[in-house]
C-alpha cells in the first residue's frame, strides 16, 4: 500500500478551509457512497467545517497507528452518524 501524500492532503484541505483531519473525516463519508452527487459532497464539506465531538473522535480513531482497531471503531462511530434511512 502506497504512504499517504500529506502535502497534498494538506493543500486540498487549505483550499476548502478544512484542518486535514477534517477533510479525512469528510472523503470517509463519501468512500461509503461512491455515487454522491454534487450536493451531498458540498453537504458534507459543510459539516466537516463544523465537526461534533463524535466525528472528532473518530477523526481522532482514523489517526491511529492500529489500523484494524481503529477501522472496527470507525466503522461503528459512522454508523451511529449516518441515518439509518436511504434519503440523500
Amino acid at each position: 500500500m502506497k504512504g499517504l501524500d500529506t502535502a497534498r492532503l494538506d493543500t486540498l484541505a487549505r483550499r476548502l478551509g478544512l484542518a486535514p483531519r477534517q477533510l479525512a473525516l469528510a472523503a470517509a463519508r463519501l468512500a461509503h457512497d461512491e455515487a454522491a452527487g454534487a450536493q451531498r459532497r458540498r453537504a458534507v464539506l459543510a459539516e466537516a467545517h463544523a465537526p461534533t465531538a463524535a466525528m472528532e473522535h473518530v477523526a481522532s480513531l482514523m489517526a491511529t497507528p492500529i489500523a484494524g482497531y481503529a477501522l472496527d471503531e470507525v466503522d461503528r462511530a459512522l454508523a451511529s452518524l449516518w441515518p439509518t434511512t436511504t434519503d440523500t
